[in-house]
């Protein structure tokens, strides 16, 4: 089959990713989309749908919402612990030489947009230099294979597109070596590709056993692909757009009070013009007036506008919600936002563990104790900073003894007083210095 064909799994999907984007992406691509997510009411003439098109709105919850869940996610930075030799690559390990939290980032907004990114553990093939990790969206994962191998499911195919012109393939061939495959469009016109090259990476002069490719979805590292977290959300924000574009045409066709003449005119008699500083010559016995909208049609649609508003705040898009009348205590906020935390713990707790797996392959390829790295993504997604009466009462209580130095440091640390990543010793040996 062409190399391009993409797995069944992927190509049921690849139409909700087009929207995921879409959606994201904002304005602009939404309404470039026209009749797709903004149907022509019967009847109406091309002139017209693209007034009605212009006037519709678009409620950006989706990208906001992408936004503030990525930035809770990020709100520390990801704790690494991996030996030196791999820890001082990690400022350009990206494939475009970018650091590992911009990448670490990148991937975390892929799994909450598309439910499904890649990492590719490489390295160039002309040299033995150092291995990176290349980022493959979910679109860009064209196809996959699995098979039983040693009493698991082991990946054994996979092709990744480039772009327009190039895919990627990888595979375990017959001998179970990993061999690298880079295919080329034959040419602009023609769709055929044709291998360009070939070759199979090692590891010290050995061959590879194994692909080091780490899928990394919402909830799992499993090939299969996975519903995104905003999906909900984003068709959501669809029908709220398909409701504006309701209503701005009815305020457009009714909020413009519209004069009548009743009575027997002739031709040259009717008035041309309207507005002040006009008059109008009308026969004897013709009555005027205006004719203004007073139904409840507009308040229908504004509602449901915001009944839609009300439940994109419950799929996710808390960022939206009108902030509240009376202050709010650092309890309630942690309940108001129980359940998306939960969701987002699992996605941050399996975007750790696939960055986890993928440094491992790199540190593997070098030499290096794979079991010496590992990934944890901050899951403390809502601020709880401790008030200075709650500071002073934990010291207070150390010093009376009745909680001990670590317990004191435990609580100033859960409280956001210290900065992340240091460590109790670290603390310790900070104060020491202090007082000598």
């Amino acid at each position: 089959m062409p190399i391009t064909d993409p797995h069944p799994e992927h190509l049921a999907a690849a139409p909700l990713w087009a929207r995921m984007r879409d959606c994201a992406a904002g304005e602009d691509a939404v309404k470039a989309r026209r009749l797709e997510y903004l149907p022509r009411p019967g009847g109406q003439s091309e002139r017209a749908y693209r007034a009605y098109l212009a006037r519709a709105v678009w409620y950006g919850a989706t990208e906001r919402t992408l936004n503030g869940l990525a930035g809770a996610i990020f709100r520390h930075p990801p704790v690494v612990e991996a030996p030196d030799t791999l820890a001082r690559q990690l400022d350009s390990i990206a494939a475009d030489g970018g650091p590992f939290e911009g990448l670490a980032q990148s991937v975390t907004r892929e799994a909450l947009l598309a439910g499904r990114a890649g990492l590719l553990a490489d390295r160039p093939a002309e040299a033995e230099g150092d291995p990176y990790l290349a980022l493959y969206p979910a679109e860009a994962i064209l196809n996959w294979e699995s098979a039983p191998l040693a009493g698991r499911q082991r990946l054994t195919r996979l092709v990744l597109r480039e772009d327009m012109e190039r895919c990627r393939e990888l595979l375990l061939d017959a001998t179970g070596q990993y061999r690298v495959r880079l295919w080329r469009r034959k040419s602009r016109q023609a769709g055929a590709y044709e291998i360009a090259q070939e070759h199979r990476p090692t590891r010290a002069g050995q061959p590879l056993d194994a692909i080091p490719f780490t899928f990394v979805g919402a909830r799992s590292l499993s090939p299969a692909v996975e519903k995104p977290p905003l999906a909900d959300l984003a068709g959501m924000n669809l029908a709220h757009y398909r409701n504006s574009a309701d209503y701005e045409q009815s305020l457009f066709l009714t909020g413009q009070p519209t004069p009548w003449i009743a009575g027997r005119l002739e031709a040259r008699e009717r008035p041309t013009s309207i507005g002040s500083g006009t008059i109008w010559h009308l026969p004897e016995g013709c009555s005027v007036g205006m004719l203004e909208f007073t139904g409840a049609g507009l308040e229908a649609l504004r509602q449901a506008m915001l009944d839609k508003e009300a439940r994109m705040v419950q799929l996710g898009a808390r960022l939206l919600e009108a902030p509240k009348r009376a202050a709010e205590t650092a309890e309630a906020v942690r309940l108001r936002g129980e359940a998306e935390a939960s969701s987002l713990s699992i996605l941050a707790e399996t975007v750790g563990r696939g960055l986890t797996q993928a440094l491992r392959r790199l540190a593997w390829w070098q030499g290096l104790d794979p079991e010496s790295v590992t990934i944890r993504l901050n899951r403390d997604f809502v601020e709880a900073r401790l008030a200075a009466p709650e500071i002073l009462a934990l010291v207070e209580s150390w010093q009376r003894g009745a909680i001990s130095r670590h317990t004191l440091y435990d609580n100033l640390r859960a409280g956001e007083v210290l900065p992340p990543g240091r460590d109790f010793a670290e603390e310790e040996s900070l104060i020491a210095a202090e007082t000598a």
